[in-house]
């Protein structure tokens, strides 16, 4: 693996360094830290978020986040693993209430789980956080997707969920994303809560009928992933939860003069990867949308892993017919402020935050993108517009996502997004190993503004102008009934 480069913040001194990943084959995924070593990590922790977040008390206070840290470290009263120290501090991470200030298991101990550990063997699906089998990986082919799944190990699935819907960041108080982590990790994240089980004791009902009790073994990833796949061929309709190739895509129904414009990235290289490019993908799709004179447009940015703001933004120049504000300010810490100084960004001290703020829309620098005026395109979309979103519009998506909200250019339709209305944190970030645990710890740097700072808004995530009810059979025949609206 390439080296990481590294942020090491300690008694407020940063020093910057390289770390190596042990992928050795002497690493002990079961090594225990010492209390010394793992408080630290803790100490390195807080500090780092203090010194390096743009917004920290956003979602919450000064006195609620030092206690929490301070429970934390009651907790650490004896060695622990690295999972069992993840499973502290991650909670702490995700109460700062940012999707891309992170802590995670390094890659290492990630591959290990993969390789040499075995599994829960279902894929869930969670709807009105309720856990349904999605896909029965497990030797024991009777229990049915569709299944609900009650307890485990005699467990109630309720507390099993919370507990590890806590390790997952999220917009302020959004849920969304942080159950649809669940969904994708659920059985390396009950790993992680729970330790490693040889079998598990699954209750579950099917359509409501008295539950039944049933022992399966922990298998494999390698027998999950040959399974999931075989089941994937009798139930082709059920959404992967994760962004599949062709990224984008434009489909057509010209007898009820819809387009359907689907976008699952706005990232370049994650594009370029699948030979797909956005800009020329975009001109061609709305050349098309114009030629055939289609009045409807839905917008699919569902499952949205994020991306370049650029992108969000020249999707939008097609949809409007005046210049349009991306982006109005950003704010950084003293430690952002004073790299950025240096390299020429203007920044305006705001006394009563003890933050900086910055509209310099003539700094070159790519993270200060959309602080200006942004042009529309002469030929753009001028009929009805209607945008999907879930709780995986992530990143560069919701930000699409709220300028159309902000300026009522149409109908948002889905769930929450994970992402603020006026604007979240991200666009640079540090990453650093946590020096002896070595969980991955990212932290944005600087809070974004897609409405004035002047305004006074109440902090909330993009929300849906309509939310369809789903049901899990909903989910497994692939029906989409945000689409009768048309």
């Amino acid at each position: 693996m390439r080296p990481v480069i590294i942020n090491i913040i300690l008694f407020f001194t940063v020093v910057t360094c390289y770390a190596q990943v042990d992928t050795s084959p002497s690493f002990d995924f079961n090594r225990k830290y010492s209390v010394p070593e793992l408080k630290k990590d803790l100490a390195i922790l807080k500090d780092s978020l203090e010194i390096i977040h743009p917004a920290l008390y956003r979602y919450i206070n000064k006195a609620s986040f030092d206690q929490a840290f301070k429970n934390a470290d009651k907790f650490i009263d004896r060695p622990l693993t690295q999972t069992a120290f993840y499973t502290i501090v991650a909670p702490l991470v995700s109460k700062v209430g940012d999707i891309h200030t992170t802590i995670e298991l390094p890659e290492e101990s990630h591959s290990y789980l993969a390789t040499e550990s075995k599994l829960f063997p279902f894929d869930v699906r969670i709807v009105d956080k309720k856990v349904y089998i999605a896909s029965n990986n497990s030797a024991d082919s009777s229990i049915r997707a569709g299944s609900r799944i009650l307890k485990i190990n005699n467990q109630p699935v309720d507390e099993v969920l919370r507990k590890m819907q806590s390790c997952f960041s999220d917009e302020g108080a959004n849920e969304t994303l942080k159950l649809k982590r669940v969904e994708q990790r659920f059985a390396f994240q009950y790993h992680l809560n729970y330790g490693y089980s040889k079998a598990f004791k699954v209750e579950y009902t099917f359509n409501n009928k008295p539950s039944q009790t049933k022992t399966v073994r922990a298998e494999p990833f390698s027998v999950i992933k040959t399974r999931r796949g075989e089941n994937q061929q009798k139930f082709p309709h059920l959404k992967s939860l994760f962004p599949q190739a062709p990224y984008l895509a434009l489909s057509i129904d010209a007898p009820k003069n819809i387009a359907i414009l689907t976008i699952k990235w706005f990232q370049n290289d994650v594009l370029r990867e699948a030979n797909e490019q956005f800009r020329p993908f975009i001109d061609s799709a709305f050349a098309e949308i114009k030629e055939r004179k289609i009045n409807n447009l839905i917008i699919d940015i569902r499952n949205n892993g994020g991306g370049e703001s650029e992108n969000a933004s020249y999707l939008y120049a097609y949809l409007t017919n005046k210049p349009f504000r991306f982006l109005y300010a950003m704010e950084a810490n003293q430690k952002t402020y004073d790299e950025d100084r240096e390299r020429g960004v203007k920044y305006t001290f705001v006394k009563n935050t003890g933050k900086y703020h910055t509209s310099d829309s003539t700094t070159p620098y790519q993270q200060f993108f959309g602080l200006g005026y942004q042009s529309y395109k002469p030929n753009s979309f001028s009929g009805k517009l209607y945008v999907l979103i879930d709780g995986l519009t992530t990143s560069a998506a919701p930000q699409f996502a709220s300028l159309v909200k902000q300026n009522r250019r149409g109908i948002l339709i889905g769930e929450n997004a994970p992402g603020s209305l006026s604007g979240g944190s991200g666009r640079g970030y540090s990453y650093f190993l946590l020096p002896n645990s070595g969980l991955l710890t990212m932290i944005s740097r600087y809070r974004l503004y897609l409405v004035s700072p002047a305004q006074k808004t109440k902090d909330r995530c993009v929300t849906p102008d309509y939310r369809p009810a789903k049901s899990f059979n909903d989910l497994l025949g692939g029906v989409i009934k945000t689409l009768n609206l048309l």
